[in-house]
């Protein structure tokens, strides 16, 4: 279940639609935010984010990475999705096949 305070619909931007097959080494896609005039603010890095798939594969929540001018590096939350199928290009996470404490190499 989302908390439902930590989606202010009034205080800032809380919905980015993204193409969830693109993500990254990290497993992070970029989406566009939106620069609303007397509206709600952009999300700052270490906010929730609702994302949604461009394409309908479905919707979850994610966490702002980072900013960079009108554009936002979101790490979805697989364990939210509401998706029929996983989307393509999902990277499995960097730690998977070594042990997670010895900071060797991938």
């Amino acid at each position: 279940m989302v908390d439902e305070d930590a989606l202010d619909f009034n205080d800032r931007e809380v919905v980015l639609r993204a193409d969830l097959s693109t993500r990254d080494d990290r497993d992070c896609v970029w989406a566009p935010i939106r620069f609303i005039l007397d509206g709600p603010r952009s999300p700052r890095p270490g906010e929730r984010v609702l994302l949604v798939d461009v394409a309908g594969a479905g919707t979850c929540m994610g966490e702002i990475v980072s900013l960079a001018g009108w554009a936002a590096c979101v790490r979805p939350d697989w364990q939210t999705w509401s998706g029929p199928a996983m989307p393509p290009g999902r990277h499995a996470p960097r730690w998977q096949g070594r042990d997670r404490g010895s900071g060797a190499a991938p």
